[in-house]
């Protein structure tokens, strides 16, 4: 149990922010993929992507045994479902698992696309979840000989599309390959920055709607600036936005980022937080309260989290610590997540100062900033945000003090 103090409402900052794990995790699979040594700048320190890394690290050794082979993925959703595309590619039997938490998030349609394209899994407990056994038998010509698009359901998630499109330049460079997106869209931006960064590493890859095209292209060996994390810079909106002059210079951050988070900048404008681009910074400023904007017209804030489902969390706790009234759509998926987000904020928004972290990093992180609005808080199980964000506590020192 973390007990955390606010400290601070009038500061004035410069925070060095965790390298994007979503960009971080596609250039390592595109190093692997393209069978070179990454060379990534700022990669992110998250514990997902030193995961990643990892195992990526052990596979790309020559002699590495095509013997059945368990790999844990832990609760990171990401690291399993673009390992899933990875193994069906690679000889030998994999044993691919993770958490309790991680058998119960859904990866039945990128299975299903994986089969109509060659690859052999089987379920070891629950039809579509984890965890997976896959032969990793499909071979260039399975995937040349097979009727294009491949279609991929992405109701439940965009990483069963990002999955497969960072294998397309392997196995289709003579042929070019196509995917078609099935279902609701939903968090679109992500497949977005999928597309940006095989883009930045050579490949020619154009989206129109729901297709998607890979031109015939080779994965080139270039080095890669990872920007730093917009959802992670969400929680410094959050702060600002509780203090009374605070302002903060977010390093390493882009206003016209191709992260789709980025939107966080438009959205904490409602709660009286400026963002100005200051070269390769953010600096984001407390230039007003929120009754102030909204005291006269009994404005109700409207937030669709459809392709933002990661600031939820930040968004729910803002609207709480301010007192004023949210109403959120596109939530659907949020119950995938690392915990039930919707659920799991509700639940503790409920609560006066004693929360728990749904063994969550988001919300771990989201719940924090309300020191600042309540006073003393204790949180549970707090040290989970090096899922994603490492150095959260010792960033935030200076505006909230935290103790175990």
């Amino acid at each position: 149990m973390m007990r955390i103090t606010g400290l601070n409402k009038d500061f004035d900052l410069t925070v060095d922010l965790v390298g994007s794990k979503s960009e971080s995790n596609r250039a390592l699979m595109i190093a692997y993929y393209g069978g070179f040594k990454p060379r990534i700048k700022n990669l992110s320190e998250s514990d997902d992507t030193v995961l990643l890394k990892k195992i990526l690290d052990n596979l790309s050794y020559p002699s590495y045994p095509p013997y059945p082979k368990e790999l844990d993925c832990a609760n990171a959703g990401t690291v399993f479902r673009f390992l899933m595309t990875a193994l069906s590619l690679r000889e030998g039997e994999w044993i691919l698992t993770g958490s309790d938490r991680m058998k119960q998030r859904p990866v039945g349609d990128l299975v299903d696309s994986l089969r109509q394209i060659g690859a052999s899994i089987e379920y070891l407990g629950q039809d579509g979840f984890p965890p997976l056994k896959i032969q990793g038998t499909i071979a260039v010509e399975t995937f040349q000989e097979t009727s294009l698009p491949i279609h991929i359901d992405i109701s439940r998630s965009s990483q069963f599309a990002s999955s497969l499109l960072l294998a397309l330049p392997v196995v289709e460079t003579c042929h070019g390959a196509s995917l078609r997106l099935d279902g609701d869209l939903s968090s679109m931006p992500y497949i977005d920055m999928t597309i940006d960064v095989m883009r930045k590493f050579g490949v020619d890859v154009h989206r129109d709607g729901r297709d998607i095209s890979v031109q015939a292209s080779d994965y080139q060996d270039v080095e890669y600036a990872v920007e730093s994390d917009w959802t992670c810079a969400s929680y410094w909106y959050e702060m600002v936005a509780f203090s009374e002059n605070g302002r903060a210079r977010l390093r390493n951050l882009r206003l016209d980022s191709k992260q789709g988070d980025a939107i966080v900048a438009k959205w904490f404008e409602n709660f009286g937080v400026t963002s100005i681009q200051d070269g390769n910074d953010v600096v984001i400023t407390h230039v007003k309260t929120f009754p102030e904007t909204s005291q006269n017209n009994n404005r109700k804030l409207q937030f669709d989290f459809i392709n933002n489902p990661d600031l939820y969390p930040t968004i729910a706790a803002t609207c709480a610590g301010l007192g004023v009234e949210g109403r959120f759509t596109g939530l659907r998926n949020l119950k995938h997540k690392e915990s039930d987000r919707v659920a799991a904020m509700a639940m503790e928004l409920a609560k006066n100062n004693v929360f728990d972290s749904h063994n969550d990093h988001r919300i771990a992180m989201a719940l924090a900033p309300l020191a600042m609005k309540i006073g003393a808080i204790e949180i549970n199980n707090a040290e989970v945000v090096s899922k994603s964000y490492p150095n959260f506590w010792k960033e935030i020192d200076s505006v909230i003090s935290t103790s175990k």
